[in-house]
């Protein structure tokens, strides 16, 4: 009777780790080889481009993951450090977030790097009108009047910030310049008869709501005519009470 030629239990175990032990080796070596994956859980998908990752980040903000959007353009901005259009991405992510220092400093980098880049520079302002600093929203607004000087809306821009800020001087001069450049904007003109009445300008308070009535009915606009009339009528009013009586109706304490 021949002799067994089968291995014992042990040896056979020995060899089967060993051949474990073999394939393990070569997946290491394969993983480390491909190198520059996207994410270590998935190492088949290589790394994005620094585009692919900002158009991924602006689907991310669009359904509100903001911190994943920002992570994105952080991995982009690793890649460019000076791509101006991911740190204008990164500020208006910031700014969707409600994180308005951050918005403001990623505004700030873009114009480091391009100070005339008008969108940038329009983003700051809105963040600054945002948290109600009303005057550095007015000079960002004014820095791209200088290239923009027929633009009507960035002068209503402008005007809204002074008058909040109560600069009714700059207010009543950029109205002026939305009615120059626009005659019909019917919004100016009942802007500015307010801007009028705060500064106790009768006359030309009533001569821009005339203006704005008889544009509101050309336009059709009731709620502009309506508006018009009703502050018409206050002031026609205001104006017929003497110095003491207009404080006593509009100073505390009201009598």
């Amino acid at each position: 009777m021949k002799p067994s030629t089968r291995k014992p239990p042990a040896e056979q175990r020995a060899r089967s780790h060993s051949r474990l032990a073999g394939v393990l080796i070569l997946l290491a070596v394969a993983v480390v080889g491909c190198g520059g994956k996207e994410e270590a859980g998935d190492g088949a998908r290589p790394a994005l481009s620094p585009k692919a990752l900002m158009e991924r980040a602006a689907e991310r903000e669009r359904v509100g993951a903001y911190a994943e959007a920002i992570e994105d353009l952080q991995k982009a901005l690793q890649a460019e450090p000076e791509n101006t259009d991911a740190h204008e991405q990164v500020a208006r992510v910031y700014d969707a977030w409600d994180k308005r220092e951050e918005a403001i400093a990623a505004y700030q980098k873009v114009l480091g790097l391009k100070p005339g880049r008008e969108s940038a520079r329009m983003g700051l302002a809105a963040v600054y009108s945002r948290q109600t600093r009303n005057l550095l929203a007015a000079s960002e607004y004014l820095k791209v009047a200088k290239t923009r000087p027929g633009d009507a809306e960035l002068h209503f821009k402008i005007a809204l910030e002074y008058w909040y800020a109560q600069n009714l001087l700059e207010t009543v001069r950029h109205y002026q310049k939305v009615i120059e450049l626009v005659p019909d904007y019917v919004q100016a003109h009942l802007n500015l008869a307010s801007v009028y009445e705060r500064q106790k300008k009768w006359d030309l308070a009533m001569r821009e709501l005339d203006l704005a009535i008889k544009l509101g009915r050309e336009k059709n606009d009731e709620q502009a005519i309506a508006i018009a009339e009703r502050k018409l009528k206050f002031i026609q009013g205001r104006e017929s009470m003497t110095a003491e009586e207009l404080d006593r109706k509009t100073q505390p304490p009201f009598n």
